[in-house]
């Protein structure tokens, strides 16, 4: 009888600093983006007011009272703004969450949505010691970033708000989270179509690479995210400066549903970021990156 052969010394590497450190040059390089000085972030855990253990990355920067946090979307990581907090670390204190139920973030079942999501940024800006904050997220994370935002906290400087508003395509978005919950697995990183996925799986008991987060967050009524409606009566809450940035080729977010979500917001704006898709930290980072410099420049 054969015996099935172990995993590849490249599936073995898989979380290694040399292996994290290509990706992310690799990733950089991919953009057209000058990968001298590229370095990989810090990590810390902090524990969220219900418990939950968050974990999340900082870019080394410049000891700056303005703050970035950085909230990636569903079944995505913190390390999707690897390159991102990279081009904008020497601008601000740049911090990325590992949403709960994702990355190395403690998974929670029956506590997601977006309520969540605002508290668990509340917890960072405590926890972190964090006076004057932009957030900036994508998708589900920029839904979470909504609701904090209308709480109108102190601390809170502007809003970046990437590719979500109240009115989604919804087979787009339906197709999203099909490929969320089908929770493919991988023999090795031999049969990983991108470096992205890649760094979105661990091991499990069963010897296959599998996803990090935890899908049962996306099976129907198990989040509360608010839509229609319910979004756009926060957004009048908001009272921040805030942008509205939407991929090119997204599928997700039209121009239409951007510019209607801009003025609900009092003094909102919205932009189209050339050759992005829905992901805009990952397929134009320069784009998102410069951005966020411009609004960045304005709130100062």
């Amino acid at each position: 009888m054969t015996s099935r052969p172990g995993p590849s010394v490249e599936s073995l590497r898989l979380e290694s600093f040399g292996t994290r450190h290509a990706r992310l040059l690799a990733a950089a390089r991919r953009h057209g983006i000058e990968p001298d000085g590229m370095v990989l972030p810090a990590e810390g855990m902090f524990t969220a007011d219900d418990g939950a253990g968050i974990h999340y990355l900082e870019w080394p920067g410049p000891a700056d009272e303005l703050a970035m946090i950085f909230l990636h979307g569903g079944g995505l990581h913190a390390h999707t703004f690897d390159v991102v907090g990279n081009l904008l670390r020497q601008h601000a204190r740049c911090i990325a969450l590992d949403q709960r139920g994702h990355g190395e973030s403690e998974w929670t079942p029956g506590r997601y949505g977006s309520e969540h999501c605002a508290d668990d940024i509340a917890a960072a800006v405590d926890r972190l010691g964090l006076k004057r904050v932009v957030v900036v997220g994508h998708s589900m994370g920029g839904i979470g970033a909504v609701e904090w935002a209308a709480r109108n906290p102190p601390e809170l400087a502007g809003l970046v708000i990437v590719d979500v508003g109240p009115e989604l395509t919804s087979s787009a978005t339906a197709s999203i989270n099909d490929f969320i919950t089908s929770r493919p697995t991988y023999a090795g990183v031999e049969d990983v179509e991108s470096d992205s996925l890649a760094a979105n799986l661990r091991w499990g008991d069963d010897g296959r690479l599998g996803s990090k987060y935890d899908d049962s967050q996306f099976h129907p009524g198990a989040t509360a995210l608010p839509m229609d409606d319910e979004m756009r009566a926060l957004g009048r809450r908001i009272a921040c400066p805030t942008t509205i940035l939407r991929g090119e080729r997204s599928k997700v977010l039209s121009d239409e549903a951007a510019a209607s979500f801009a003025a609900d917001i009092d003094g909102a704006d919205w932009q189209c970021i050339s050759g992005a898709g829905h992901t805009i930290q990952s397929s134009n980072p320069r784009g998102l990156a410069d951005a966020v410099l411009h609004f960045l420049e304005r709130l100062r």
